[in-house]
């Protein structure tokens, strides 16, 4: 019996051995299995020369795999499964072709060397192929022309990284589209949303929505801007006073506080983020009061009772209007807004962001 225990304890580790190297195989053939994509084909006219294919991504070039090509011009690379839809390219010295490869697909190409750069012999892969016909759109048409063609595309297939592909070209160092225009910045915000929408957490859509927002952000100041030109081209520089009732009754004029600069402001209590915004002009009350800034708050509350609650305790003028008639002197179509107003009561600015009025108010003091 001692004998048998004996046997049968000395065979564990064996068995230990054996099971640790099966799972070591398995890992191993498990790495060797991980999720690829394939881009194979033939590439003529370049023999002796090395195919690279690349991964593209947002902030640098990477290789993937390379081959060196025979006379028969076959090749067949490998690259990991990309985590979102992403650009690769085939390139032979300085001529490449572009590939969006979505997943684990097998790409096919048949071409040759000197075709390469506008090749749109792609098996597999429909957004490869509509991103050859962008480049050769870019390569034989102007760039407004180009543009057409390219807004069609984007409009026609909005969820896909060909339209991604489209806003970003440039011809001779110039952008196809130019996200602080207007018209053209549609284009960007078609693809963010439906980017969003598609793959919020990819980092291109990220960056793309980020960059969308900063420019129209930048567009809303210049039409601001512009209004404000116009608006004080128009009043040939005269003053425009207000008078309205505060919460007791007593009629104040904005025409009362010349001689100091002034943040006139136009605001109502059941605003989003009311609170901040308050918050923000008691910080300027708090540092600039002493230094000649007066503030004069117009209230557009439809309900007298919930301004009333929201002024009582601020210690600036604070009025309310029952009609559109000062929102039309001074061509306001939303709130909140602020207006800075020197000394003479000429007004200088027209802000929805309270760090650039502090810093044009600084200027005034």
């Amino acid at each position: 019996m001692q004998q048998l225990i004996l046997a049968a304890h000395n065979t564990t580790p064996m068995r230990s051995t054996i099971l640790s190297c099966c799972i070591a195989a398995l890992v191993l053939t498990a790495c060797q299995r991980a999720p690829q994509f394939n881009v194979r084909g033939r590439l003529t006219g370049a023999e002796g020369e090395v195919l690279y294919l690349e991964h593209t991504a947002l902030t640098n070039t990477t290789i993937e795999d390379s081959c060196l090509l025979m006379a028969d011009g076959a090749f067949n690379l490998r690259g990991a499964r990309p985590e979102y839809p992403d650009f690769y390219r085939l390139r032979i010295a300085d001529r490449y072709a572009v590939l969006v490869i979505d997943s684990t697909e097998t790409v096919t190409l048949s071409t040759t060397r000197d075709s390469l750069p506008l090749t749109e012999n792609f098996f597999g892969s429909e957004q490869s192929v509509l991103v050859a016909q962008l480049r050769h759109s870019l390569r034989e048409h102007s760039i407004d022309e180009h543009r057409t063609f390219a807004q069609n595309m984007i409009m026609k297939y909005p969820r896909s990284m060909a339209a991604y592909y489209a806003v970003f070209q440039r011809k001779q160092g110039a952008h196809v589209f130019d996200m602080y225009n207007k018209e053209q910045l549609t284009y960007y915000r078609v693809v963010a949303t439906s980017m969003n929408v598609w793959m919020p957490e990819y980092v291109r859509t990220k960056t793309l929505h980020s960059q969308v927002i900063d420019a129209m952000n930048a567009e809303r100041k210049a039409v601001n801007d512009l209004i404000m030109r116009q608006y004080i081209d128009e009043s040939e520089s005269s003053f425009l006073d207000i008078a309205l009732p505060n919460i007791y009754g007593d009629t104040c004029r904005l025409s009362d506080h010349l001689g100091k600069v002034i943040v006139l402001e136009f605001s109502h209590s059941q605003m989003e983020q009311g609170s901040a915004y308050v918050l923000a002009l008691r910080e300027l009350d708090n540092k600039y009061n002493v230094r000649g800034l007066d503030i004069y708050s117009v209230s557009v509350d439809p309900v007298k009772l919930y301004w009333e609650d929201w002024v009582r305790n601020l210690p600036w003028t604070c009025v309310r209007t029952e009609t559109t008639e000062p929102l039309v002197t001074y061509n306001v179509g939303a709130v909140p807004v602020l207006f800075l107003l020197d000394r003479k009561g000429q007004v200088q600015g027209r802000y929805t962001d309270f760090e650039l009025l502090e810093k044009d108010l600084k200027k005034l003091l």
